[in-house]
């Protein structure tokens, strides 16, 4: 009875590994009720291999299938994380951001445990697998070669008329190969991989207008504050999701509205991101650098290269640099190889309040930090800065409260201007929305605060969204399209970009233009640096 059991729980584990889907959409009740070609195979294979070849072929069989489970396994988290399969390239690398994620809101406890829970997991898997590969062997199995042999055989030879039999009127067929094609996927992928990755390097040595005079780039913006202030998470699901748009976009027409007051105007349109839900570091370079960096291994060549960005243009026109990245807990080697003349990390902005979970700083704090140290000095140079604003990062709770600008000095009033915090339901996406929600107001009202009270009349601000929120919040059908806003109080820096076709105001609309992050780069030297070419936008990744 013991050994009956066994050997109908070793298929009954493997069946359900073997039908287990690589992507969340798939997890639908006829998905584990069809049959998986590769179980009769293995039964076979283990019932006609000779015994003296038994241990070394299941440690080769054990093996494989951890990492072709493993990697499901991964692909289903980076399909709820960032909508995309993982990247066997790419995302291992990824591990000690994650980890210094964790513990920049959890802490190093939380961090450390999750480390070991992962490799109790695999571990688990490869000692589960490893004892019922075994249970199918000749020597351990209840039911003699033969009966092995006619059931394995049976089920094959039912695979054939059943191959194109489909559930109802579905495009489930009943049986699976599913496994198979997934684990060659990933093969490919990784050739795919490296053509792509030598492509890019191609692409690097390609400079935009290397050649421009350095007194004639970005002329026309001379003497002019410029800000790119990345928003995280503030995607397009945040202006179309009707759940999420009821409440953001009178939020954005108040801002249009409050600033209009103030004699500066917007236009708006929107952004293919190079990624989803998370990474933002990619959307940065992608914008600063003119490439389509849409993974790690991308982001990483460009420090081994010679490529300027758009940090080095202004800084060859004349301005003064700044990098605002209160999240930057870390030692960020790379921050000075984008062009900064000052980079100003969490720990640079003296910051004497809360944390506020993930985020280090309000972002109301970090404008306040930054216009004191950088525009409130005089005389001074005309400053481009590229700031993050990390209060609409997940879970998006808790936020704080929006003071009066000047009372924030060193941040100790955020102690008691502090939201309390809501419950976090990470499966229920109306929660998770709701959440997301108010975080994007927040974000919509400091920054109309920081247009109408603080900034210069003169000064160009270009604000973007990095990426779409996480799946729970956008869904695994997204496009990769964030909202993009160019304001300005000076009427002739807006004329400049007449061309571009921007829809007026704050609110793009879908019939705004769609171009690919990459383009910004070029379409900035070409609007604001007399006698370019304009050139062909990227519209798509």
């Amino acid at each position: 009875m013991n050994s009956w059991f066994q050997f109908v729980s070793a298929l009954a584990f493997l069946y359900m590994l073997l039908v287990l889907p690589d992507w969340p959409g798939n997890f639908v009740s006829y998905t584990f009720i069809r049959l998986p070609i590769e179980l009769p195979l293995l039964m076979l294979m283990m019932v006609t291999m000779p015994l003296r070849a038994m241990r070394g072929v299941r440690a080769l069989i054990t093996a494989m299938f951890t990492i072709v489970i493993g990697l499901k396994f991964a692909n289903l988290v980076t399909f709820e994380g960032y909508a995309r399969p993982f990247n066997i390239l790419v995302d291992p690398g990824l591990v000690s951001t994650a980890v210094r994620t964790i513990a920049g809101g959890q802490g190093m406890v939380a961090a450390v445990s999750v480390i070991v829970a992962v490799a109790a997991l695999i571990a688990a898997l490869a000692a589960l697998l490893w004892w019922a590969i075994g249970a199918l062997q000749t020597n351990h199995s209840p039911i003699s070669p033969r009966a092995m042999v006619a059931i394995a055989g049976v089920a094959l030879v039912c695979a054939v008329p059943l191959a194109d039999v489909k559930f109802d009127r579905s495009w489930w067929n009943i049986t699976s190969w599913d496994t198979s094609r997934f684990a060659r996927e990933r093969a490919l992928s990784v050739l795919e991989g490296l053509r792509y990755d030598a492509a890019f390097r191609v692409e690097l040595e390609a400079e935009v207008y290397s050649e421009v005079p350095d007194e004639h780039r970005l002329a026309a913006l001379r003497g002019t504050d410029v800000l790119l202030i990345f928003v995280e998470s503030y995607g397009r699901v945040a202006l179309e999701e009707p759940s999420i748009a009821t409440s953001v976009l009178p939020a954005l027409e108040a801002f249009d509205a409050a600033i209009k007051k103030r004699g500066f105007a917007a236009r708006s349109a929107w952004l293919t991101s190079p990624t989803f839900g998370g990474q933002s570091w990619l959307a940065h370079s992608t914008f600063a650098t003119g490439l389509w960096v849409d993974n790690q291994r991308r982001y990483e060549s460009l420090f081994v290269s010679e490529r300027k960005t758009l940090v080095h243009d202004f800084a060859l026109g004349g301005w003064r640099t700044v990098g605002v990245m209160p999240q930057i807990t870390f030692a960020w080697p790379e921050g000075k190889l984008f062009g900064y003349d000052q980079i100003y990390a969490a720990a640079d902005l003296d910051y004497a309040g809360p944390h506020f979970d993930y985020m280090t700083m309000p972002d109301q704090y970090t404008l306040s930090a930054f216009h004191a140290r950088e525009l409130m000095p005089s005389p001074r140079s005309a400053v481009m800065a590229e700031i993050g604003l990390i209060s609409s990062h997940l879970p998006w709770t808790p936020l704080p409260k929006i003071v009066r600008w000047d009372d924030i000095r060193n941040g100790e009033i955020f102690s008691e201007a502090r939201h309390p915090r809501v419950p976090i339901n990470w499966t229920d996406t109306e929660n998770m929305r709701a959440n997301y929600a108010a975080a994007m107001i927040y974000e919509i009202q400091i920054l109309q605060s920081y247009v109408a009270e603080m900034a210069g009349s003169s000064a160009l601000l270009v604000i973007v969204g990095d990426h779409q929120p996480t799946p729970v919040v956008s869904g695994n059908e997204a496009s990769y399209d964030v909202p993009v806003h160019i304001i300005s109080g000076d009427p002739s820096l807006l004329d400049a970009i007449n061309d571009w076709r921007w829809t007026p105001g704050m609110i793009p609309t879908a019939s705004s233009p769609v171009w690919r992050m990459d383009a910004m780069r070029q379409r900035f030297l070409e609007s604001f640096t007399p006698g370019t070419a304009q050139a062909t936008v990227p519209i798509n990744p």
